[in-house]
């Protein structure tokens, strides 16, 4: 990561992170982005259950780019990176938790998304970010849509 964009972190409550959902592309607004080692990104959200969280999954899952906008001085800086790592637990969510907490004692983070920059230009506005309650429909496990009949390994 450049210096100039390592100089942006960490950035509380101004972040828009943009993932592809089931329905399309989802911009969403981002608690916490920043990163402890100067190479990866962490970004911290509130709920796990979520479309972004969904949507994260997703990049994840099939290696999807994620786009976030980042505010400079005067403009912002846009990033693309890959989805690497989710943290539920752990020293980097601990860490990340503890700086949230630092900020706000009644801070709460779910969970902690780790993704490696790919790329960075300057533009002049992010996507407007949409909210995202939690979701409704039950989680669907990847060993319970195990085609009928193929033998456990």
């Amino acid at each position: 990561m450049p210096p100039e964009t390592a100089a942006l972190l960490p950035v509380w409550n101004k972040a828009v992170v943009q993932a592809q959902d089931l329905e399309g592309s989802l911009p969403f607004s981002c608690p916490v982005v920043t990163s402890l080692n100067g190479s990866t990104l962490l970004l911290g959200l509130t709920q796990e259950r979520t479309a972004a969280g969904r949507a994260l999954v997703r990049a994840l899952w099939f290696d999807q780019p994620v786009s976030l906008w980042l505010p400079d001085e005067s403009d912002w800086v846009q990033l693309t990176a890959r989805a690497w790592k989710c943290h539920i637990t752990g020293p980097v969510f601990r860490e990340l938790l503890e700086q949230a907490r630092h900020r706000d004692p009644a801070a709460d983070l779910a969970v902690v998304w780790e993704l490696l920059p790919t790329a960075q230009r300057p533009c002049s506005q992010p996507p407007q970010p949409v909210d995202c309650p939690l979701l409704r429909e039950g989680e669907i496990h990847l060993e319970l849509l195990q085609p009928a009949g193929v033998d456990e390994q």
